[in-house]
């Protein structure tokens, strides 16, 4: 495991692509925290969720998976290892963009949105084992995020996203619905891996 573990951060820390997209995630939630702490939120699990689905996805896109498989059969091992370095880049992430919040006092929203953000990375990777294909989880997630929590249910149901942006907000409830979501998609995934990966 810690083989695997190693293995996945030193992958995601020397691919310029995952630098470009720690620090774009980083500028936007601090060029967003200086209009709205809400914004802000709302941003850096933007970023936390690209960043995790980018990461585990790359795998599958660029077939280097079945290397890393071979490495390692146990595949749950590998989905726990590309958990938590999508937990430890997330929380980097967060931490960083999230400076410019705290001459504010806004405590509650900064220490919510860290408390949400390794729930958010694991919903990531587990979508993204699942999925395996970034565009089809940012399409499909955003058009659910806009129309189904936003438009119809207008964010007052205990859907994913609704429970994230109050879980983000402090809200133990939010926090609470957001770890049912993230539990069923980790339990999808420990299914999904174990997939061929000759369709991909």
């Amino acid at each position: 495991m810690i083989a695997t573990l190693r293995s996945e951060l030193h992958r995601t820390l020397t691919i310029p692509s995952s630098w470009g997209s720690m620090a774009a995630a980083t500028l936007i939630g601090l060029s967003f925290s200086w209009f709205s702490v809400d914004f802000w939120s709302l941003f850096a699990a933007l970023g936390v969720f690209g960043i995790a689905v980018i990461t585990t996805s790359q795998h599958y896109q660029h077939r280097t998976a079945v290397l890393l498989f071979l490495g390692q059969p146990r595949r749950l091992r590998v989905l726990a290892a590309q958990g938590v370095t999508a937990i430890v880049i997330g929380l980097a992430t967060v931490l960083v963009s999230g400076i410019a919040i705290l001459p504010g006092k806004e405590w509650v929203q900064y220490f919510g949105t860290l408390a949400a953000t390794p729930l958010l990375a694991l919903f990531a990777v587990a979508s993204a084992t699942v999925i395996r294909r970034p565009i089809w989880l940012f399409v499909g997630f955003g058009g659910w995020f806009v129309f189904v929590d936003g438009l119809i249910f207008r964010f007052k149901q205990p859907l994913p996203f609704t429970a994230l942006i109050q879980a983000s907000g402090g809200h133990p409830k939010g926090l609470l619905i957001f770890t049912v979501y993230t539990v069923a998609a980790l339990i999808l995934a420990g299914w999904a891996i174990r997939r061929d990966l000759s369709t991909d």
